[in-house]
């Protein structure tokens, strides 16, 4: 395994993931400029599905790589040729690829922004007072899956391509009022996500929760990421607070169904 303590070796798996998804080397994002390429299923990629005719568009802060269908390399390229990074992930730019991909059936999600943690940034929560919290892993996470209404932190699927692998959870008075779950995207990156009843939100337990499964991800020699949509500004403060930095930006099609 490659030592995740350091923020560049972090970057390093990023670039090396981000590459698999986009079928692309990883120097595409190092290098200024545009990389459209023909989508195709790499070892070592995320497990999303990928729409019938596949798009996605991501930059780490340098080039930007596109990855699609490849009868539309010769569209997309033209498109987007002559535009800036900035520009690319402007509005006018993501209505047009929008209007692009719904001739297919097919809708655009994000801009996401991706945060992703080292172990030399990371910087622990303080737990608030009166709340109980636990970390389960495994198939005792399954043991939550009949407590409904924390779909942004658990799959609630014990076969799902991307399994949830640990959740931590927050109780007050015995009664459940967050969890912050992990699923395996990768080999290389789990994924955290957090959900807390709303009247017991801004109290720093979503904070405590995902610090939690950051420590594991650790301990595990894995890599914790963190995604939320770009307007979702709580969602990028808890992130910061806790010593994540912002990696990449992306955007992708799925079919309207699974959207």
């Amino acid at each position: 395994m490659v030592n995740r303590a350091s923020r560049a070796a972090t970057r390093e798996i990023v670039r090396s993931v981000l590459a698999a998804d986009g079928a692309c080397p990883a120097s595409a994002f190092v290098e200024d400029g545009l990389f459209v390429t023909a989508a195709a299923e790499r070892p070592g990629r995320r497990r999303y599905p990928q729409a019938a005719k596949p798009l996605g568009v991501v930059t780490m802060g340098r080039g930007v790589v596109v990855s699609c269908h490849l009868t539309w390399i010769a569209s997309l390229r033209e498109r987007l040729g002559d535009r800036s990074r900035e520009a690319i992930f402007s509005a006018p730019t993501i209505t047009e690829l929008t209007q692009f991909v719904a001739h297919e059936g097919e809708a655009l999600l994000g801009p996401a922004l991706g945060h992703v943690c080292a172990e030399e940034a990371f910087r622990p929560a303080v737990d608030p007072e009166g709340v109980i919290f636990g970390v389960v892993e495994g198939k005792d996470v399954f043991d939550l899956y009949q407590h409904p209404g924390f779909e942004y932190a658990l799959s609630y699927d014990p076969d799902h391509l991307r399994p949830d692998v640990a959740a931590a959870v927050a109780r007050r008075a015995g009664r459940i009022i967050g969890i912050a779950g992990m699923s395996a995207d990768c080999d290389a990156l789990w994924q955290i996500g957090i959900a807390v009843v709303a009247e017991e939100r801004g109290a720093g337990i979503g904070r405590a929760l995902v610090g939690r499964l950051t420590e594991l991800a650790f301990r595990r020699n894995r890599v914790p990421f963190y995604t939320a949509d770009v307007g979702n500004v709580r969602s990028h403060a808890l992130a910061a607070s806790l010593g994540y930095w912002p990696a990449w930006v992306e955007i992708f099609a799925r079919e309207r169904s699974s959207a």
